[in-house]
């Protein structure tokens, strides 16, 4: 429970800083612990709340056109692959991580580039659904389809945020579904979820200390370590 609180704080400090990150840490952080299927559950109803209260504290910069275009798109998506997530080996689930979290450093570093037109957010939203319904993380899409909509600053942090919480409402839905939710885990849930809304508010305060130019550098480290957790968890 101590090691939850701890990555509660360090992943809602990261994404309200950075814009992404602190999921893909959460998650390939309790699957090494708990396996990927639990890490799914456990992390999917805290993230959801985190990311609604992260929207609350930038309500005033989201950007609700945008929002609601990639939420369409995004929820059913993100549906339809949390309820086919238990069907999924453990194994596979691992490695679905460790690829989703290798390509997002790939692409925060610029090995590779994602280039998104903004009249197709509601088309890629329900791709980027799946695919976090079954990494839990999609920052790696779904960044750069938003930025290429013209946001950045608090505006891409809000909508973001917005973005994300359709996802995580699709993955609820998704997994409760099919069964992956359990009574034992509500305990968990609930001390991560108030962990998450503690790291962003650290983390709103940090936002006004970290250069924009410096936000990279948090991001790129996170991103390193969580393709390392993550590749444990194939072991």
């Amino acid at each position: 429970m101590l090691t939850l609180l701890v990555l509660g704080l360090l992943a809602g400090a990261l994404t309200t800083v950075a814009g992404m990150g602190g999921g893909l840490l959460l998650i390939a952080t309790v699957g090494v612990m708990q396996g990927p299927h639990a890490a799914l559950a456990i992390t999917s109803p805290a993230l959801l709340v985190s990311n609604a209260h992260r929207a609350y504290l930038f309500r005033r910069d989201i950007d609700r056109k945008i929002a609601k275009t990639f939420a369409l798109g995004a929820l059913p998506g993100a549906i339809l692959g949390g309820w086919f997530v238990p069907t999924l080996p453990a194994t596979v689930l691992t490695a679905i991580l460790v690829a989703a979290t290798a390509l997002t450093l790939a692409k925060v570093l610029g090995v590779f580039k994602f280039e998104a037109k903004p009249k197709a957010i509601g088309t890629s939203a329900f791709g980027i659904g799946v695919l976090t319904a079954t990494a839990g993380g999609a920052g790696v899409l779904t960044s750069p389809l938003l930025l290429s909509a013209g946001l950045e600053g608090s505006a891409y942090i809000a909508t973001i945020a917005v973005a994300a919480v359709s996802m995580h409402v699709g993955r609820v839905i998704g997994y409760g579904a099919s069964g992956m939710f359990h009574g034992e885990m509500v305990p968990s849930i609930a001390l991560l979820a108030l962990a998450l809304v503690a790291g962003n508010l650290v983390g709103k305060r940090l936002r006004r200390m970290v250069p924009a130019k410096k936000e990279i550098y948090v991001e790129v480290g996170a991103l390193a370590i969580c393709t390392a957790i993550a590749a444990l968890g194939l072991r």
